[in-house]
């Protein structure tokens, strides 16, 4: 087992540890320290800040999809706060004419509190980005929580037709989970999956992933569904690209989908090749849990971090 692969497990792990994020929001000179390895990856801490970075994203070709950054909220009333700033998000995305969508954890707005809770607010944001034609995409959470989102996802379907979903291509489960979103309407991210998970339910994340992951990309491409393939794997996006082209497929309902500071120029290639693409712009102050899985994603990403935690005009 190599250090770097150790070094994003012991990422991973630190990601969802609460009472490190708690620390560290908590602890305004340690929070001041590691914010500009965070800024490198989100859209600033405001939505102002989001909100010029998506401009200037969509001036590039790009559609964005925006994220207010939180999940695990344990408070009933921090989770209607968190609602509400979500429609402040819809609201300006409408009044700007934005290229954008939202996203976010169902745990961020109520899941944890009361999957009641969770589900209201969720029909609550989806009404309203309905109403101004926008898409709300869902998140994928830990292993402990993928039925009950995709519980909820297929109740908001059933009143909803801009709800996507996510799906993780780790998890064994996913193909029969792809098979059953392939029956609802919102369309269908694709990721590989940031989360620890047991050996019993995850792949481990080498050729055998990459091998599923085409598997269930291929699958959602002849569906004809659509779908956002959210990968910054070259062999991957050239596998899919190939897949495209042999089988004359339209590429209408397919768009890629890469975040913010990570391999930016694969995203500007995908979009010079014609497809449509998307940016993954989260923004906020709880960036502890999104910066740790950037870094266990890459690790050598770590010398970037301490670079720019050192010299952060650098």
């Amino acid at each position: 087992m190599s250090v770097e692969f150790e070094a994003a497990e012991a990422l991973r792990h630190i990601a969802l540890d609460e009472t490190v994020k708690s620390y560290i929001l908590q602890h305004p000179p340690l929070y001041q320290s590691l914010r500009p390895a965070a800024m490198r990856f989100i859209g600033g801490e405001t939505l102002n800040q989001c909100v010029e970075i998506t401009k200037s994203l969509n001036q590039q070709g790009h559609a964005v999809t925006i994220d207010f950054m939180g999940e695990s909220t344990r408070d009933a009333s921090l989770a209607e706060q968190a609602t509400q700033e979500f429609l402040n998000v819809i609201q300006a995305i409408a009044e700007q004419d934005l290229d954008a969508s939202i996203s976010l954890d169902l745990s961020h707005i109520g899941m944890v509190v009361d999957p009641e809770l969770g589900y209201r607010n969720a029909c609550t944001l989806a009404a309203a980005s309905e109403q101004v034609g926008l898409e709300m995409m869902i998140s994928m959470e830990s292993t402990d929580r993928t039925d009950l989102i995709l519980e909820i996802h297929q109740r908001l379907c059933e009143q909803f037709r801009n709800v996507g979903i996510t799906l993780q291509a780790y998890l064994y489960r996913t193909y029969d989970d792809l098979l059953a979103a392939l029956q609802r309407p919102g369309k269908i991210r694709l990721v590989k999956g940031a989360y620890e998970a047991p050996q019993s339910l995850a792949r481990s994340r080498d050729a055998e992933l990459d091998a599923a992951y085409s598997q269930l990309m291929e699958t959602l491409f002849q569906s004809g569904h659509s779908c956002s393939i959210a990968t910054h794997d070259q062999s991957l996006l050239s596998d899919a690209q190939k897949f495209i082209q042999e089988q004359t497929l339209a590429s209408e309902k397919i768009e890629f989908e890469m975040l913010q500071g990570v391999t930016p120029e694969r995203l500007t290639s995908m979009r010079e090749s014609g497809y449509r693409t998307r940016v993954y712009l989260p923004y906020g102050q709880e960036w502890h849990l999104y910066l740790c899985n950037r870094l266990a994603e890459y690790p050598p990403n770590l010398y970037q971090a301490i670079v720019d935690i050192v010299s952060p005009d650098v």
